[in-house]
């Protein structure tokens, strides 16, 4: 039998051992376990060399937008200008806009690329690329690393320090809103930056399902800030999947929006610091609503001495809308006079929205300290109350208190992106959304 993927590697034109790798992911691929986490996929029914699986009206301008999701862009306050951006229609080849910021970019010591023209560019890539998620790990790694069908590569070299946010969605091209998209990022030592993948408005994608995977290499003395954001349309079920190393000093902070999840998600992130005083701090917030179901996974490993974790998760579930939270914190043996922390909450707007918290802590090392605390409940009715009588209707004193309640996450977030983000907190409490 044919191998797929050896032929989508050949097609590409990559390197050889980007294609032996790709054949031993494929061989692994049936006996690969799902993870115990997150929700099986039926992945023979994707056609890892279509085209897509989903008709899409074809986008040449705003006039072609459909219906709903010219609705969702006015609900949620996105300015008209900025429609062409949110919804993907400005690519790296055809936008001056972009090509400048590229240009910007390089001048201040930061490379990006296709991934594919970076595998063929540099050849120590090899060394990277795939290496923080074995394709033996799980099914949906085994997947990706065998049809992964686009990406990109950023490159924040040694010293470097960005004050600008590195905004992915504008370097993503048509090949990269693919069924399984993979990033690399390598921050060199002692590089500063901050990106941001996504954006608020759902993405038009001609896939029904969406396996992709960012890797995150932290040297030492680095310091990286991200922001994901991900609002997805109702058909899509996605298993996105992320691996984080810090090295010595370095840090990491992410900020996620999890703003729709489609059908179905199931996010699995994990960092591993790796050095003596390396840290990670990831603040989570989530909507569900409907139907959707939502499995989103946390992981954190204090590999070294004087390491620090944070783990802040919120969620908010409507409807008939499913959320499970999974954190975990783990140090090891080496870990020693290391902190880690878990924070995980879901409020229920009512009878029918179903959250779990399942927190876990481990540790190996005597001296490590370790806590983690948990909260599922209602919006507290002695609030509402208390807002009603100071002349909000209760659907403003909820949406008040949802937004209130998300703060401590969304005060991670740029500027930019916080009108909307509100927005839709809002629009969720109102049932609008």
């Amino acid at each position: 039998m044919e191998s797929i993927a050896r032929k989508l590697g050949e097609m590409r034109g990559e390197p050889d051992w980007l294609i032996e790798l790709r054949v031993e992911a494929e061989k692994h691929l049936k006996s690969a376990p799902f993870p115990a986490e997150i929700r099986p996929l039926e992945l023979a029914t994707y056609d890892p060399l279509g085209k897509g699986d989903v008709e899409l009206p074809e986008i040449k301008s705003l006039d072609d937008i459909p219906e709903n999701i010219r609705n969702m862009l006015i609900k949620m306050g996105v300015p008209e200008y900025e429609w062409q951006k949110v919804l993907g229609l400005i690519q790296v080849d055809t936008s001056s806009q972009v090509t400048s910021f590229k240009e910007y970019f390089e001048k201040q010591g930061v490379v990006v690329l296709s991934l594919l023209d970076a595998v063929k560019k540099f050849d120590w890539l090899r060394d990277y690329a795939f290496k923080l998620m074995p394709y033996k790990t799980n099914k949906f790694a085994a997947y990706h690393t065998a049809y992964w069908n686009g990406g990109i590569f950023m490159w924040i070299k040694k010293g470097a320090n960005i004050a600008y946010p590195l905004h992915t969605y504008f370097l993503i091209t048509e090949g990269a809103l693919a069924q399984a998209d993979h990033a690399l990022i390598i921050a060199d030592e002692g590089a500063h930056a901050t990106f941001i993948e996504g954006c608020t408005a759902p993405p038009l994608v001609r896939f029904s399902a969406h396996i992709g995977a960012t890797e995150v290499y932290v040297k030492k003395g680095a310091k990286v800030k991200g922001v994901v954001l991900q609002n997805w349309p109702e058909y899509v079920n996605t298993r996105p999947y992320t691996n984080v190393q810090v090295e010595e000093d370095g840090e990491i902070e992410v900020a996620v929006a999890i703003l729709g999840t489609g059908k179905s998600a199931g996010r699995y992130e994990e960092v591993h610091l790796k050095g003596k005083g390396a840290k990670a701090t990831i603040h989570s917030i989530s909507f569900v609503k409907n139907n959707e179901y939502l499995d989103d996974v946390i992981k954190i490993y204090l590999e070294a001495e004087n390491t620090y974790g944070l783990i802040q998760t919120k969620g908010v579930i409507r409807d008939e809308g499913t959320s499970n939270s999974y954190t975990h914190i783990e140090s090891g043996k080496n870990a020693c006079h290391s902190k880690g922390h878990i924070e995980c909450s879901g409020i229920l707007l009512n009878s029918g929205a179903k959250h779990t918290t399942y927190p876990g802590v481990k540790s190996i090392s005597p001296s490590s300290e370790l806590t983690h605390e948990a909260y599922v409940g209602r919006i507290s009715e002695e609030s509402l109350t208390y807002l009603m009588a100071r002349g909000l209707s209760e659907e403003d004193a909820l949406a008040l208190l949802v937004k209130g309640y998300i703060e401590p996450v969304t005060r991670h977030i740029p500027f930019e992106y916080l009108k909307e983000i509100n927005r839709i907190a809002e629009l969720v409490a109102k049932g609008g959304f």
